[in-house]
C-alpha cells in the first residue's frame, strides 16, 4: 500500500470516528438528555456517562501501554461497554422519535393548508406532556432491550448443527466444529474460554477450525486467558486463520502463540487431508483487508489453493464473507467465515443487512456453499439479542 492509500484509509477512519461520536453526542445528549425534566446535577451525570462510554477505550489502551491491568481495569471496561451498548440502542430510539416527529409535522403542514380556521390551538403543556411520555417510553424500551441483550451476551454459545452433502462418499460422517470471533479481552476471560472448550470437546470433532478474531489485546496481557485453547483436540487437527483483530493486537506475536497452542495457522495456504480415504483440502486465507496493514499478508484464495488436488472436496476458511466471491472462482465447495456477528444485537441485526451482502447462516450460490458463524463471543458491548453466539457443528452426510 502506497502513502496516498494509507492517508486515504486513515482519513476515512478519522471521519468515521468523528461522525460516530457526533451522532452519539447529538442524539444522546442534546436531543435526549437535555429534554429530560431532571435536575442539572443528574443531567450532568448522564452527560459524563455518555462521554465515558465514548472515550474510555483509548484511556484503557493508554493505561495498558503503561503496564496497568487487573480487576479494576476489567471493571472499567465492563462499565464502559455496558454504557456504550445501552446508548447505542438509545440513539436509535431517539432517531426514530425525531424521524416520526418530522413526518407528522410535514403531514400536518400539508393537510392544514387552506384549513387554518380548523387548526387546533397550540398548548405548550400538552406538548410537554407528550414529549415526556415519548422519552419515558424510549428510556424504558432501551433499558429492557439492554437487559435482554446482556442476558443473551452472558449465555453459553448455542450449538448450531449444519448438514452438508458429502462431495465424496468417504466424507460421510465427518464432523467439523467451527468457532469464530471469540474476542478474549477485559470482558471475556479464562472462565468463558474454558466453557467454550468444554462445549467443543463434548461434540467429538474430527477437525476444529477457528475463523479469526481470537483476542483483543497483547499476548502478554491475555496469555493465561487463551491457555485453555491448548486443551482442544481433534484427530485431524485444528486450524486457524487471521481475522482483522489479529492485526490490531500484534499479529506476529499472536501467530506464534496460536501455534504454541497447537493450531495449524493457514496463511494463504492449505493442507491436504484424508477421511476414510477421501481427499479433503483445508485451505485458509488471511483477513480480507490484511494487506493494508501487513503487505505480505494480502488475502489470496488463489494462492491458498495453489497446487491443491482438483478431485478433493475443498473447504476455505476466510474470516470475512467477502472472500466468498473469489472462493467460488477457485471452486471451493464450502467457505467458512465469521466477522459479522450477525449484527450482534438489535437494532443492528437489521442495520447490518445494509452493509453486508452475506450476514449469518448458510448461503448457496452456483453450487458453492458459504456458512457464516455469528461469533462465539462478543465484541465491545457484552450484548447478544436477535443474534445468539454460536459454536457450529458441520456434519457431512
Amino acid at each position: 500500500m502506497n502513502l496516498s492509500e494509507k492517508l486515504r484509509n486513515m482519513s476515512l477512519f478519522i471521519l468515521f470516528l468523528v461522525v460516530s461520536i457526533s451522532v452519539f453526542i447529538w442524539f444522546g445528549g442534546f436531543r435526549f438528555f437535555n429534554q429530560l425534566p431532571l435536575p442539572f446535577v443528574l443531567r450532568l451525570a448522564l452527560w459524563a456517562s455518555l462521554l465515558y462510554a465514548l472515550f474510555f477505550s483509548p484511556l484503557l489502551f493508554y493505561l495498558r501501554t503503561l503496564g496497568q491491568q487487573g480487576a479494576f481495569f476489567d471493571a472499567m471496561a465492563w462499565v464502559g461497554y455496558l454504557l456504550m451498548g445501552t446508548y447505542s440502542i438509545l440513539i436509535c430510539g431517539v432517531m426514530a422519535r425525531d424521524l416520526a416527529s418530522g413526518l407528522v409535522s410535514l403531514f400536518s403542514l400539508g393537510s392544514s393548508k387552506g384549513h387554518a380556521a380548523m387548526a387546533l390551538p397550540f398548548v405548550p403543556a400538552r406538548r410537554g406532556f407528550l414529549i415526556n411520555g415519548v422519552n419515558l417510553a424510549i428510556a424504558g424500551g432501551t433499558a429492557t432491550l439492554a437487559g435482554l441483550a446482556l442476558k443473551g451476551g452472558l449465555r453459553a454459545p448455542e450449538i448450531v448443527t449444519v448438514t452438508h452433502p458429502a462431495g465424496h462418499t468417504g466424507l460421510q460422517g465427518l464432523r467439523i466444529v467451527q468457532i469464530s470471533d471469540l474476542h478474549i479481552s477485559h470482558t471475556i476471560r479464562r472462565s468463558m474460554v474454558e466453557r467454550v472448550v468444554s462445549q467443543i470437546s463434548e461434540l467429538s470433532p474430527d477437525i476444529i477450525v477457528f475463523t479469526g478474531d481470537l483476542a483483543d489485546g497483547s499476548v502478554s496481557m491475555l496469555k493465561d486467558d487463551v491457555a485453555p485453547m491448548a486443551d482442544l483436540h481433534a484427530p485431524m487437527g485444528k486450524y486457524f486463520i487471521t481475522g482483522n483483530h489479529e492485526y490490531y493486537s500484534g499479529v506476529h506475536p499472536w501467530l506464534n502463540e496460536i501455534s504454541r497452542l497447537g493450531f495449524t495457522v493457514l496463511l494463504n495456504s492449505h493442507r491436504t487431508l484424508h477421511y476414510n480415504g477421501a481427499p479433503l483440502v483445508m485451505a485458509g486465507v488471511t483477513d480480507y483487508h490484511a494487506g493494508r496493514l501487513v503487505p505480505t499478508h494480502a488475502s489470496s484464495p488463489k494462492q491458498a489453493l495453489s497446487g491443491a488436488p482438483q478431485d478433493a472436496y475443498r473447504i476455505l476458511l476466510a474470516h470475512q464473507p467477502l472472500s466468498f466471491t473469489e472462493a467460488k472462482e477457485e471452486n471451493c465447495h464450502l467457505t467458512l467465515s465469521g466477522h459479522t456477528h450477525g449484527g450482534q444485537y438489535l437494532p443492528y441485526t437489521w442495520v447490518i443487512h445494509m452493509v453486508q451482502p452475506w450476514v449469518a447462516g448458510l448461503y448457496e450460490e452456483e453450487g458453492h456453499r458459504l456458512y457464516i458463524n455469528r461469533g462465539t463471543g462478543f465484541w465491545g458491548p457484552p450484548f447478544r439479542l436477535g443474534s445468539p453466539s454460536e459454536i457450529t457443528l458441520h456434519l457431512f452426510s
